[in-house]
């Protein structure tokens, strides 16, 4: 079978060419091509030939949290992203794509509607400002200092009876800005003070001041679960 004489990467490079020929959407051009080399569709051909036939002809990228399972993480949520998590869940044929244009001709090709569509793209946004962030912590964390103790935040960890943690679409936004203090919870049991030390349209960045022994290690949460005071902080606690 003619299939197993190509790699995934010129199965695309057909494709694009197909695209062009015939001013068709990515994902129909891949369909196509599979089709042609003896696949049953896409999604076979993705699955069959081995990643091995691309080491000759691609170059090795570092490993990082793909869009799919960045995505995962937001299943529990009330909202367009997490409905987004749940539909891809249910799709079994759910692609691994590197681009947002090939995620989009997916979805355009199994007829979404424009919500789902539009919430794509910003959870893409999203997605991509996460990865930058995190590779900025890195580099940040890759030569640490030395903390200067005799000016450690005097706040301790606060232990919260008596409070259960709410949903997210009744949770609040509190505003901070770099150098603010504020407090996060885990479990929503234990408050640990914080300082906040950035801040962008999704996260708050912080360093957490306590316990002293792994003071300065450096997070980033929901704008939502960053609060002003250990029981706010444990009523509206981290989720994962």
């Amino acid at each position: 079978m003619e299939s197993q004489q190509h790699s995934i990467a010129y199965v695309k490079r057909q494709a694009k060419k197909i695209k062009k020929e015939r001013g068709i959407s990515h994902i129909e051009a891949l369909e196509i091509i599979s089709k042609s080399r003896g696949f049953s569709n896409w999604m076979h051909c993705q699955r069959s030939l081995s990643p091995k036939n691309d080491s000759i002809e691609t170059a090795v990228i570092p490993v990082e949290l793909s869009f799919t399972d960045w995505l995962k993480r937001h299943v529990n949520r009330d909202s367009p992203l997490g409905d987004l998590a749940r539909d891809m869940g249910r799709d079994k044929g759910w692609p691994t794509y590197n681009s947002l244009d090939e995620y989009l001709s997916y979805l355009r090709f199994q007829n979404a509607y424009y919500g789902a569509i539009d919430t794509l793209s910003r959870a893409w946004k999203s997605y991509k400002a996460y990865l930058k962030k995190k590779e900025d912590l890195t580099k940040d964390t890759t030569t640490p200092k030395k903390p200067i103790r005799k000016n450690y935040d005097e706040r301790k960890i606060v232990y919260v009876k008596n409070v259960t943690s709410i949903h997210f679409s009744k949770r609040t936004v509190e505003k901070f800005v770099p150098g603010d203090k504020a407090w996060v919870s885990w479990d929503g049991r234990k408050a640990i003070p914080v300082t906040i030390t950035a801040v962008d349209d999704t996260y708050y960045f912080f360093k957490t001041e306590r316990p002293l022994n792994k003071a300065s290690g450096s997070y980033f949460w929901y704008l939502d679960e960053v609060r002003s005071t250990p029981e706010l902080a444990c009523i509206n606690c981290h989720t994962s």
